[in-house]
């Protein structure tokens, strides 16, 4: 009994820290944005629109568009830092950062060419230009492939390719359920729960923020001493 009650506890943390990290991402480029155009837009839980005038004001417009991408690929390198300790907690707060990124998001979408990276890559290049789309895949892979195959490395067993693409697959279903389609098309546009505004961001994705903050915090020990996929 005891033994599920932390494993719940472990899930809530990790679902927490994937819904800190997904939120993160976003405002890396809502605060970017602000920080350049000098005014603030509109952001969701995920999705970002610049300040009215700001793309003719300045021909940095678009750099916010690569921030949400390096603030995420940093947290991926910092998992990965995390890896090499030598204390069993960090490493495995680590892994659990690098999985809570849900990389396959960054790596599936640019293939099919909509997301972040190549979405700025358009705008910049061309949007026919099939070497830039190639060359920002290459360059996410670079970013994202080595912190995964070392999650991959560091876990042992007869199940590890299903424990890596469990990790690797469910957290993008569940923002994408969670985040995607519930908080955002439903509760906030379709709703329009809590959907007022403070600097370009609704009380709901702040609310949502501070609480998955407080429950990540609350559990992160059960992520520090989890013993829900062998590692190590």
């Amino acid at each position: 009994m005891f033994k599920n009650l932390e494993k719940i506890k472990y899930f809530i943390a990790f679902s927490s820290l994937i819904v800190l990290m997904g939120i993160s991402h976003e405002f890396a480029h809502h605060f970017s944005a602000a920080l350049i155009c000098g005014c603030f837009g509109h952001k969701t839980f995920n999705s970002f629109e610049i300040c009215t005038g700001c793309q003719e004001a300045t021909s940095l417009w678009i750099l916010p568009t690569y921030i949400g991408p390096i603030f995420t690929f940093s947290m991926l390198w910092l998992g990965l830092y995390f890896l090499g300790n030598k204390k069993l907690t960090t490493r495995n707060m680590g892994f659990a950062l690098i999985m809570a990124n849900f990389p396959i998001n960054r790596i599936l979408y640019a293939l099919l060419g909509f997301n972040d990276e190549q979405y700025a890559s358009k705008i910049i290049f061309g949007s026919d230009n099939k070497a830039a789309f190639w060359i920002t895949n290459f360059v996410i892979w670079i970013l994202v492939i080595p912190p995964l195959w070392d999650c991959y490395k560091k876990i042992k067993g007869n199940y590890k390719l299903l424990w890596f693409l469990g990790y690797f697959i469910l957290p993008f279903v569940f923002v994408f359920w969670f985040a995607g389609l519930f908080l955002e098309n439903w509760l906030l546009l379709k709703k329009g729960f809590l959907a007022e505004e403070i600097l370009g961001i609704p009380y709901l994705l702040l609310i949502v923020q501070v609480v998955c903050l407080v429950l990540f915090y609350r559990y992160k020990k059960y992520i520090e001493h989890q013993s829900i996929v062998p590692l190590f």
